[in-house]
């Protein structure tokens, strides 16, 4: 295992993971509770760091404030029909041994839903080149694309048994930095970095609308390093997704002070 998450921060998470599942009788029901309003905050945040056409739209005054809100309703519904696909009876168990069947099906339907294409008219890896305005970083070539996923896949599924939260986070990065989608890409991986923590009772990794910033230039900084299988210069991506999940174990466990004695 490459051990990308500072060793304090994992030990910490696993702590409060362990006092949690220690007691199910008197935490699970509020676990779920709280992991599902985590989830609709996770949704609602990611659609607007990824929405630029609703952010520059936000600021022009012939808009209407109810136009936005179709809009953000409609990106929002989009996030929770790619999250209603992933929690499916056929992949809440081993979403990891399923990503890479049958050519990446799962992952490219996710991408379509969180999209909201109607059809798999524009359904699929692209066929394009892209940029992502980061400095030292260029995505995969269209032709690279199903090679990278495949290696991406196979690597993060033997690290998967491992060490879940390194796993997940490792998808999320992944998918961020190869592109393998003209667009949402980093929602589609932030779903199923979220799915896998959520399999194994760790709560989704936040990232607030006001840090989108951070996080977008985080990426950026990280990517190189990525590319040179840097794993130190990788480590500030992974505390920082690691952070996320470590708040929203404190957010279950204050919760959970209030609660009578079982």
């Amino acid at each position: 295992m490459k051990n990308s998450i500072d060793s304090r921060l994992k030990r910490e998470i696993k702590e409060k993971l362990n006092r949690i599942n220690s007691h199910p009788e008197c935490y699970e029901k509020r676990r779920k509770i709280v992991n599902k309003d985590l989830r609709t905050i996770g949704d609602i945040y990611s659609f607007w760091i990824e929405n630029p056409e609703l952010r520059r739209r936000l600021y022009l005054d012939h808009i209407s404030p109810e136009t936005l809100k179709k809009l953000a309703r409609k990106g929002v519904q989009n996030m929770h029909n790619g999250w209603n696909y992933l929690t499916n009876p056929n992949l809440t168990q081993d979403l990891i041994c399923k990503l890479g069947e049958e050519d990446f099906e799962v992952i490219k339907s996710l991408n379509a839903l969180v999209l909201g294409v109607p059809s798999k008219k524009n359904y699929g890896f692209r066929t394009d080149r892209v940029t992502l305005n980061c400095d030292n970083y260029m995505p995969a070539e269209p032709g690279e694309i199903r090679g990278r996923m495949q290696e991406a896949c196979s690597r993060i599924k033997e690290e998967y048994s491992e060490d879940v939260l390194e796993a997940a986070i490792s998808w999320h990065l992944e998918g961020a930095a190869i592109q393998p989608f003209s667009e949402g890409n980093k929602k589609t991986f932030r779903l199923i970095q979220d799915k896998l923590l959520d399999e194994h009772g760790l709560p989704p990794a936040i990232i607030p609308a006001g840090e989108a910033k951070y996080y977008l230039n985080l990426l950026c900084k990280t990517f190189p390093a990525y590319e040179r299988k840097d794993i130190e210069g990788q480590r500030e991506f992974y505390d920082y997704c690691a952070s996320k999940v470590n708040n929203g174990l404190d957010e279950i466990l204050s919760d959970l002070i209030a609660l009578p004695s079982c």
